[in-house]
C-alpha cells in the first residue's frame, strides 16, 4: 500500500479542527492514501480554439462554524470562449498544477499557493448543445455530460458599465437558484461564466440573490488559444449523482475522506477519531436534486 505519511501535519489537523469534532493535540499522525487515484493526467488533447480569453473574479462560500456560519472564498477563473467549444476552469488551480508538473518535489510552494476549485466546465463538447464537467472530489476524478441548460431570461432596462462596456441586467432562475447577470451586446459572444449563456450577448458579472456566488469580469484580451482536455480514468457519473458525492464530501470532509479509505487519522491516545461534523449545511450552486 502506498500512502503518504504526514507526522507534522499543523496545518491539515487544523483544517481537520474546523470540520470535524477532533482533538488536534491528540492527533500523531495521518495517512493520505492515493493508491487507487484516478488523477493522473493519461493525455491532453485539443479539442477547440478559442478567440477570446476572460478572467472573472468569482466568489463562493465556504463553511464555517455555528459562530461564523458562512465565509466567502475568492477564486480566479479562466473563460476561453469564442468557437464552438468553451473552457471555464481556476486560475489558481492551473497555477498549482503547473508548479507540481514542473517541480514535483517543491510541495512547500506549491502549498502556499492560493487553492481553486479542480472543476473545468466545457461548453459545446463532446457536441454542441452538450456539456462536460469534470472535478476531483477527494482524490477521486469523475467526469459526467449534461444538455446545455435552456434558460429562460427575464431581460430590463436597467444598465451598467463594466470594464468600460455598457451592460443591460437580465434575470434567471437556473438550477434552483435565482440570478441577476448583466451582459452587453458590444461583445457578438453569446456567451459568459459558468453555465450562464443564452443571453443576446456577452455575460460580464452575475450573482445569486442570497449573495452567497458570483461572477465579475476583471480582464479579457483577444487571441487565439488551444482549449485543452485532459484525459484520465474518470469515473462517469450523472449531473445528480456527482451533486450528491459532492454535496457528502462539502459537508463534512474529512468523514468522507475516512468513510471511503483515502484517510487514516491515529491517535495518540489510540482511540477511534471522530468524524462527526458540527459545520452547518452548505449550500451548493445547484440545489435542483436530491440528497
Amino acid at each position: 500500500m502506498k500512502t503518504t505519511l504526514i507526522t507534522l501535519a499543523a496545518l491539515l489537523a487544523a483544517t481537520i479542527a474546523a470540520h470535524a469534532q477532533i482533538d488536534v493535540n491528540n492527533i500523531k499522525s495521518i495517512s493520505v492514501i492515493k493508491t487507487n487515484s484516478n488523477a493522473a493526467v493519461t493525455a491532453t488533447r485539443e479539442i477547440g480554439r478559442s478567440t477570446l480569453e476572460c478572467v472573472y473574479k468569482a466568489l463562493s462560500p465556504e463553511r464555517g462554524t455555528g459562530e461564523e456560519p458562512i465565509r466567502i472564498k475568492e477564486d480566479q477563473m479562466i473563460l476561453q470562449t469564442g468557437g464552438g467549444v468553451s473552457k471555464f476552469y481556476s486560475y489558481y488551480n492551473f497555477v498549482k498544477d503547473s508548479l507540481m508538473k514542473a517541480d514535483p518535489a517543491d510541495i512547500k510552494n506549491t502549498v502556499q499557493r492560493k487553492d481553486g476549485t479542480s472543476a473545468c466546465l466545457y461548453t459545446g463538447y463532446p457536441e454542441a448543445g452538450r456539456l462536460t464537467l469534470t472535478e476531483s472530489i477527494g482524490s477521486t476524478y469523475y467526469m459526467y455530460e449534461d444538455a446545455v441548460p435552456e434558460i429562460e431570461w427575464t431581460i430590463g432596462d436597467q444598465t451598467r458599465e463594466i470594464l468600460g462596456y455598457t451592460c443591460r441586467r437580465a434575470d434567471c432562475t437556473l438550477y434552483g437558484r435565482r440570478f441577476t447577470a448583466w451582459f452587453t451586446e458590444e461583445i457578438p459572444v453569446a456567451g459568459g461564466p459558468w453555465k450562464l449563456q443564452g443571453l443576446p450577448g456577452f455575460v460580464m458579472a452575475a450573482a445569486d440573490d442570497e449573495g452567497l456566488y458570483s461572477f465579475e469580469i476583471i480582464g479579457l484580451r483577444n487571441v487565439e488559444r488551444p482549449i485543452e482536455y485532459s484525459d484520465r480514468k474518470y469515473i462517469v457519473t450523472s449531473r445528480e449523482k456527482y451533486l450528491r458525492q459532492l454535496h457528502r464530501f462539502r459537508n463534512n470532509p474529512m468523514g468522507y475522506l475516512v468513510s471511503s479509505g483515502e484517510m487514516i487519522i491515529e491517535m495518540r491516545d489510540g482511540s477511534e477519531p471522530s468524524t462527526e461534523s458540527d459545520m452547518q449545511e452548505f449550500s451548493m450552486i445547484e440545489t435542483d436534486y436530491k440528497h
